[in-house]
């Protein structure tokens, strides 16, 4: 080996033994920087959007329970609202509970106001399971009523079915038979109530 080359070969040496340090820590930091790029910030930058996904998330679901809140509070504000008499007027039509001797009363004076007989009644109170197949609620009670009347003639019948639509109370009237012969009609009618929860 030559003498320049040696001298050049140390020199190196001695260059790199001086600055050893230094290429350490440059090659640590440039490792560093790769390994941020290549594996930190991908998993930084997909946590961030998850983060501001959620955020978004429960901004909305935060709106649509204010919206709720603000409905719930306007419907409680209405209710407050409401009066004696238009509660009286709303139990008249759909009463708090089924009372048979009640429902009896109303519908005879209703026959008999109108100057026919009534010859027989009879309620029947549907089981839970008729109810929610008819009307798909288990708050609406349902009472099948079975009316014959005498006395009653074709315009009087009529009379009879537009007095019957125009009760406050609600009556669905399901079928009608009418004899004019023997002055007799059947009404078939059904009319609801109010089943609390139990």
């Amino acid at each position: 080996m030559t003498n320049a080359k040696l001298k050049s070969k140390n020199a190196f040496n001695l260059f790199f033994n001086r600055y050893f340090n230094i290429f350490l820590a440059v090659l640590l930091v440039l490792i560093l920087i790769l390994s941020y790029f290549i594996f930190i910030k991908p998993k930084f930058n997909q946590t961030l959007q998850a983060i501001r996904a959620n955020i978004a998330q429960q901004e909305t679901l935060y709106a649509e329970q204010e919206k709720k809140l603000a409905s719930l509070k306007a419907v409680a504000t209405l209710y407050d609202k409401i009066t004696a008499a238009d509660l009286n007027k709303f139990n008249a039509i759909l009463p708090n509970d089924y009372v048979k001797e009640k429902l009896f009363g109303e519908l005879e004076e209703i026959i008999t106001q109108n100057g026919f007989i009534l010859g027989s009644v009879s309620l029947t109170k549907t089981a839970p399971a008729e109810i929610l197949s008819a009307s798909e609620s288990k708050s609406l009670g349902e009472i099948r009523a079975g009316l014959k009347i005498g006395a009653i003639d074709y315009a009087g019948l009529k009379a009879l079915l537009k007095t019957l639509e125009n009760n406050l109370r609600l009556f669905d009237v399901t079928t009608v038979s009418f004899s004019p012969a023997g002055q007799t009609a059947e009404l078939n009618l059904t009319t609801y109530y109010y089943q609390p929860a139990q």
